[in-house]
């Protein structure tokens, strides 16, 4: 994919990031937090310095650059180029993600009571929403989707899964959201277990239609791990 192809706005975050860092670095405490723990309070933290207060700008600038050279090496990067719309918003959110974080970040070294973990869990639900809606217009490809070995092999398999994964994702995501409002452990448990549940269930579902479709298989082909987005 050209650089000219690909979105502007996780740069414009990372710009962001970057300034909001280097006017708050002076009036930062000596410790940074950086995890909260399944109660929603903060259980590390770490001394202040370049990288513990601007990691989640490197990350974002370093995975962007990732997922720009990323289509390169895809044997079917025309079909990425294709899906060019729908592999910006996944860049887009999972930048969004990372800022969330950073400010987060920011805001709880001067007030430990913000509820982080909430926060990450809607803003997690809204990217499994958004990337589930869009997940079905993907073209078959090995950089994102459902890629298994038996989506990867067939079009027809590939576009259906896809279509139930989006779906299954969008629910998924609803309930990350619905999560942020009920006790702790739930919450968690609605953001993880459902993801958990996508991937079997997505995987026998392709295996099935790929099978149904070329009965004279008598050997799958060979699988891909599911990245998820």
């Amino acid at each position: 994919m050209k650089f000219r192809d690909m979105p502007k706005l996780p740069l414009a975050l990372v710009a962001i990031m970057f300034a909001v860092g280097a006017i708050l670095y002076p009036h930062l405490p000596s410790q940074i937090p950086v995890h909260w723990g399944i109660d929603g309070t903060i259980d590390r933290w770490v001394p202040k310095s370049f990288v513990s207060v601007f990691w989640p700008a490197l990350i974002t600038l370093g995975l962007y650059l990732l997922l720009w050279l990323v289509p390169y090496l895809d044997p079917q990067r025309g079909n990425v180029i294709r899906s060019k719309q729908v592999y910006s918003i996944a860049i887009e959110l999972i930048s969004g993600l990372m800022t969330i974080v950073f400010l987060g970040s920011m805001y709880a070294a001067f007030n430990q009571s913000l509820p982080m973990d909430r926060i990450i869990e809607v803003a997690v639900g809204v990217m499994f929403v958004v990337l589930g809606n869009y997940l079905g217009r993907v073209k078959r490809n090995w950089t994102m989707g459902v890629r298994y070995g038996w989506t990867l092999s067939d079009d027809v398999v590939w576009a259906k899964t896809n279509r139930l994964g989006g779906r299954l994702f969008m629910v998924a995501g609803v309930l990350a959201i619905l999560g942020a409002f009920m006790p702790r452990g739930v919450g968690l448990a609605l953001v993880i277990v459902p993801v958990l549940i996508i991937v079997p269930v997505t995987y026998v579902y392709s295996m099935l239609l790929y099978r149904r479709r070329h009965p004279e298989a008598m050997e799958p082909p060979p699988t891909i791990d599911h990245p998820g987005g």
